[in-house]
């Protein structure tokens, strides 16, 4: 019996050993990875009591300087500095003794941007037309339930003829007599479906549907690249205000003026009120639509006299507490207002909800109530640096909101060269 017993517990201890084993090995393997912009200092918290020994690989990339406060120094704290883009691994010991697990640093280049704050215009011409509501066609009902046409839908052509606006399908559909094939999008499926149209009391062949072909609304420039002539806003999505479906399709850019605000409460979110500046023409073109934002070229600074630039914190450098957001409250006219960081989120790849920001500024708040629509794309800066864009604001508390990081926005619109607004819904056209 007590045989028994040592032999079980001999085999835990076994196990054990070699569930830890397995756990170190998947530490050493998988070692947490951090972004440095080149020249620039960056505070780690090591934890544990880990001691940092050296950088091996690529030593060249990054050094280790010595902590600018006591409170890090002997307190798992390093802190690194970016010498050449790159990648290495900085080793460490715990307690100063026994080997740990290394930290991954990777050093990138300094990106710099002019950063925004203006109203800006947004209209979009969608590839296709969207199904937004049925029409009810004399006594008959609707064509297109019968065909199974679904709300959020894209038509894209009529017997092959291609739809670039509502128009296009009554002209197709009426020059026809019959069934017509109607070509559509659902999602990433294309479909194709027969559907019998039905005549009206002016005898025009309907589809029994109401559907539209553009989008607008007025929304925040967070960044121009006066380099390379490219801009980013609204930090999120545009969907259409009917069906929730993302707009696709190119459009323009126009400078905007806000003309009055609706002051935000708990359950009610407010709302900049703004027009399009007609006169100053298109100043960009809008070629993507993310859940990042918007990204297109823009050949004149919106700045017009201040181009100065600023450069992009990596997630890394963000950190809690305060910030400053710039916005329009009147006209034109950009200002700062005092913000906090309240949680940061820890996002290894791209993501949206970086952050939850908290409005502090005492004008802003008696002004708007803190985050209103209108205000999606506002930039936040801290320690001289672009972190962050305002998404969403949080309906249950209009003083907080959503923010994302400003490198996902900056990266996401390069990859893109070679993806609130308030949609504001435009007459549907019935077909």
């Amino acid at each position: 019996m007590r045989c028994h017993v040592l032999f079980r517990g001999l085999v835990l201890i076994c196990a054990g050993l070699v569930a830890s084993l397995w756990f170190m090995h998947y530490l050493l393997m998988h070692p947490p990875a951090f972004r440095l912009p080149m020249g620039d200092n960056l505070k780690l918290s090591l934890g544990l009591q880990r001691t940092p020994v050296g950088p091996s690989g690529n030593a060249s990339v990054v050094k280790a300087v010595k902590a600018t406060s006591r409170a890090y120094e002997g307190n798992g704290f390093v802190v690194l500095h970016g010498e050449h883009p790159g990648q290495a691994l900085l080793s460490t010991r715990l307690f100063g003794v026994i080997p740990w697990r290394p930290v991954q640093v990777q050093v990138v280049p300094k990106q710099y941007v002019s950063v925004g704050g203006q109203s800006i215009g947004v209209r979009i011409v969608m590839d296709g037309v969207l199904v937004v509501g049925y029409q009810r066609i004399a006594s008959t009902g609707s064509p297109a339930i019968t065909a199974h046409v679904e709300i959020g839908d894209t038509l894209e052509a009529v017997n092959n003829h291609p739809i670039h606006q509502a128009l296009d399908i009554s002209r197709w559909v009426n020059q026809t007599s019959g069934g017509v094939r109607l070509t559509l999008r659902r999602g990433q499926i294309r479909k194709i479906v027969q559907i019998q149209p039905v005549e009206d009391e002016l005898h025009n062949r309907r589809l029994g549907l109401f559907v539209r072909d553009k989008t607008s609304g007025v929304g925040t420039l967070t960044f121009y690249d006066p380099q390379r002539h490219r801009f980013g806003a609204l930090g999120h999505i545009i969907t259409d205000a009917d069906t929730g479906q993302p707009v696709q399709g190119k459009g323009s850019v126009f400078n905007a003026e806000v003309t009055g605000i609706v002051k935000g409460a708990s359950g009610q979110p407010g709302e900049k009120t703004g027009r399009f500046v007609a006169s100053d023409g298109v100043i960009g073109h809008i070629e993507s639509n993310t859940q990042f934002g918007i990204f297109g070229d823009m050949a004149i600074s919106p700045h017009r006299e201040d181009v100065s630039l600023t450069p992009v914190a990596v997630p890394e450098q963000v950190h809690s507490g305060p910030a400053t957001l710039r916005t329009v409250l009147h006209g034109q006219r950009v200002e700062n207002f005092t913000v906090e960081i309240q949680e940061i989120v820890h996002q290894d790849t791209p993501a949206t909800k970086s952050m939850i920001i908290h409005v502090t500024d005492p004008r802003l708040l008696k002004e708007s109530g803190g985050i209103v629509q209108g205000m999606s794309g506002s930039p936040v800066l801290q320690d001289g640096r672009l972190i962050a864009a305002v998404t969403h604001v949080f309906v249950s508390d209009p003083t907080r909101g959503y923010g994302v990081y400003a490198y996902w926005m900056l990266n996401t619109e390069r990859d893109n060269v070679a993806p609130s607004v308030r949609t504001a819904k435009l007459i549907s056209v019935a077909v």
